[in-house]
């Protein structure tokens, strides 16, 4: 725990003497929030620890009304604006806790911690770094269906891979992007989706946070990480995107999600029963929440399909709806989810980037 705490602490999010550092956890990630904030300390940063539990979180989509949940928390607001880094380590130890709140609550609850956390740190250009190896608990895979083992061994592997080499992969694939007027996105599940990228510039998730990444707007990582993404034009989408491979969310599993986009706007939300209770929250959900958000191709050689982190395989290419200022976008909501397609392949300007799920280039 600690040399991973170092390598978060040193590397990841480059914490100096000058940052203030929250760390959010739960209580299964205790030891490694401790060696975070132990590390911080080594430094010279100030540091404070901000546990959640899953009752703790349960009673608050029970018992506020959509009204206050919609609102900001001044908590959360005034630790983001003291903040200059901010750690999030996993998440509740049992996601099926959100099976039990409304669509109506969980959009108003993205609402409010949209408002207090994300806007307040892009206009302050706080760092961010979620660790996700504090995901793998058992009742979490329980909750997705995951083999445990299998999950916990392939997270491990990801995050070790390191982030100079898919800086390197990212940073070929992102020259490809900056100069790409139209992507097309085809797969044998009947995907076929049309996007603009012209004059759009794709930012590169190594895992690190670094001046770089600072100036272009990249101010969030993760852990594992390995993605290059991009914003298209958000008016420009048009076509067919199918998720076909399982998508983990709210505790529930996503295995078939059907979108289809007309003149730039997403007009039919469909998919399996899960799909569909993800569509409820969408519908509640305000701001530019049926526009394009963004394009990804994963980097990561090690991880896998299947679990949390789709996105990060090798070859593997991804479309967002919703929320996309992070990737330099205009959309402004509090609804984003990515949907990665198996087998696909990503033609740019007629060159192909990704061949049936490999990396081309």
């Amino acid at each position: 725990m600690s040399k991973l705490a170092e390598n978060l602490v040193r590397n990841c999010l480059r914490i100096r003497s000058t940052d203030n550092v929250t760390v959010f956890f739960y209580p299964h990630n205790m030891a490694l929030a401790e060696d975070i904030a132990t590390e911080c300390f080594r430094v010279g940063a100030d540091a404070l620890l901000n546990l959640y539990t899953d009752a703790y979180y349960a009673a608050y989509l029970k018992y506020l009304p959509v009204e206050s949940l919609r609102q900001p928390s001044v908590y959360c607001r005034g630790l983001t604006e003291l903040s200059t880094a901010q750690f999030w380590v996993g998440g509740a130890y049992d996601p099926s806790i959100f099976r039990k709140a409304s669509a109506e609550k969980l959009a108003a609850a993205d609402e409010g911690e949209t408002a207090a956390h994300f806007d307040v740190a892009r206009e302050r250009k706080v760092r961010g770094l979620s660790v996700d190896l504090g995901l793998a608990t058992a009742p979490r895979a329980k909750a997705y269906g995951f083999p445990l083992a299998r999950w916990k061994r392939m997270m491990t592997q990801a995050s070790s891979v390191s982030a100079a080499k898919l800086a390197v992969d990212g940073k070929r694939l992102a020259a490809k992007l900056d100069t790409t007027a139209k992507a097309r996105i085809t797969a044998p599940n009947g995907t076929d989706l049309e996007v603009a990228l012209a004059g759009r510039r794709a930012q590169v998730f190594d895992g690190v946070v670094d001046d770089e990444d600072i100036a272009a707007g990249a101010l969030s990582a993760s852990i594992p990480a390995g993605s290059v993404s991009v914003a298209p034009q958000e008016t420009s989408a048009h076509g067919v995107i199918v998720g076909s491979v399982l998508s983990p969310w709210a505790g529930r599993s996503i295995r078939r999600l059907r979108w289809e986009f007309r003149d730039g706007r997403l007009t039919t939300f469909d998919g399996d029963a899960n799909a569909k209770a993800l569509a409820a929250v969408y519908a509640n959900a305000a701001g530019d929440k049926d526009r394009v958000a963004g394009l990804s191709i994963g980097l990561n050689p090690k991880a896998e399909l299947g679990f949390l982190q789709n996105a990060i395989v090798r070859g593997a290419v991804t479309i967002g709806v919703g929320a996309n200022e992070d990737l330099g976008g205009v959309n402004k909501s509090s609804f984003f989810f990515p949907v990665t397609v198996p087998n696909a392949t990503l033609e740019v300007d007629g060159l192909s980037l990704v061949q049936n799920g490999k990396l081309a280039v």
